[in-house]
């Protein structure tokens, strides 16, 4: 038999095989099981989660002869058989991406008051439907609103906000929302566990954390490390995948809370030898300041798509840190994000911020020496002129802060 990749070859065959959306699951289960089926759905969310997956499910379970009671397929009744073997002659897909033209949409008005030549209803799915014209959303308007009994309707989407009002006032609207990072990471330590395939839990995470919420984009990156590395290894998938381990910020910031920025620079100038994009090392630099702000305010907010392990890094190395240190390091971190996009150089608008950074700390400890105003009624005294020789410090002023901003605004204000 042909390779198959693994998005394909463990694609959900029924409702208990798909993975992250409870609510829709149990939803259409209890509309097959109360014979409550609607007339039109609209599936919508992002990019590889499941919903033509879940479309082409429904639609073997509203023509299954023995459903479960679960509200499965049963996967054995000629009608279950048809639709995996793909010979389903009451199942029609219809990609808008390239057939979106008023002609495409008339065909199916005209063929959709024909009964299904097998099964109970004839179901038509319609992927990216927002890509149909305007012309198209209108000869379909009266279609969708009154089918015959026997036509179900599945639209899926990843871009809801396209879709005309008048198609999804017409529509039960679905929202298949993106997979969490450990949920992906267990799916895909069950398939390599079923291929063979020697992995690591933390290249699985790594893997997960990468795919941003999306299934297939897990799986298509898991075949591709398999074929490149065969055993899976976090250092191995770290160096494939060319993104840097939580260590390298971790160096980076407590350099810079140590008042130590040439280490900092230094690691920033390493990192772009080795071809690492700026604005990668940038983002990542914002999002570990992040992750050290909600271990000290919220540890139970930390994002899921870090490692355990480095989980418990963050809540240790929190405390270290100053709020206000971590606050003001973001303001600055964001604004060197917002200078990357129209700058040439970005590498100096990145160094220029880790400098910011590295003098903030030194300037959020610098004592502040308000001036007294005089009494009312007593008169201003006449400056007298300062002697020709600078006078000697005391002992308990610090000269490396004497002359440093008081506030972000004044650092700002200075660089």
């Amino acid at each position: 038999m042909a390779y198959q990749v693994s998005a394909r070859k463990y694609r959900p065959g029924t409702f208990k095989e798909v993975v992250g959306q409870p609510f829709v699951v149990q939803t259409l289960r209890q509309g097959l099981l109360q014979k409550r089926l609607a007339h039109a759905y609209l599936f919508f969310g992002p990019r590889g989660v499941g919903k033509t997956t879940c479309a082409r499910i429904l639609a073997k379970a509203a023509n299954c002869e023995n459903l479960t009671p679960e509200g499965d397929p049963c996967l054995t009744c000629p009608s279950c058989q048809r639709f995996q073997e793909g010979r389903a002659l009451n199942l029609l897909e219809l990609d808008a991406a390239s057939h979106n033209s008023v002609e495409d949409i008339r065909a199916i008005i005209d063929q959709v008051h024909l009964a299904p030549p097998q099964g109970r209803y004839m179901v038509y799915i319609i992927d990216e439907v927002h890509m149909l014209s305007t012309a198209a959303f209108n000869a379909f308007l009266k279609t969708l609103e009154e089918p015959p009994p026997h036509a179900i309707f599945i639209l899926a989407t990843t871009e809801k906000h396209k879709v005309p009002p008048t198609i999804l006032s017409r529509c039960q609207r679905f929202d298949f929302r993106r997979l969490p990072t450990d949920t992906i990471a267990q799916h895909l330590s069950e398939i390599a566990r079923k291929e063979g395939v020697e992995a690591e839990p933390e290249a699985l995470f790594l893997i997960a954390a990468k795919s941003e919420g999306g299934l297939r984009d897990a799986l298509s990156l898991f075949d591709q490390l398999v074929s490149r590395l065969g055993k899976l290894t976090y250092q191995g998938v770290l160096e494939a995948l060319e993104v840097l381990d939580y260590e390298a910020f971790f160096q980076v910031s407590e350099a810079l809370r140590s008042l130590n920025p040439e280490e900092a620079l230094l690691s920033f100038r390493r990192y772009i030898a080795k071809g690492y994009d700026p604005t990668m090392l940038l983002m990542g630099l914002l999002e570990h300041f992040r992750h050290l702000l909600l271990a000290q305010e919220a540890p139970d907010a930390l994002g899921e798509s870090i490692p355990p392990h480095y989980q418990k890094q963050y809540r240790e190395a929190a405390p270290t840190y100053s709020r206000a240190f971590l606050l003001h390091g973001l303001d600055i971190l964001l604004e060197a994000e917002r200078r990357l996009t129209f700058t040439r150089a970005p590498e100096i608008a990145i160094e220029v911020a880790l400098s910011k950074i590295a003098l903030l700390h030194q300037a959020l400890q610098a004592p502040t020496q308000p001036t007294a105003s005089p009494p009312t009624g007593t008169p201003t005294p006449t400056p007298q002129k300062a002697p020709s020789s600078s006078p000697t410090p005391s002992e308990n002023t610090s000269p490396t802060l004497i002359d440093l901003p008081q506030s972000l605004h004044d650092i700002k204000k200075k660089s």
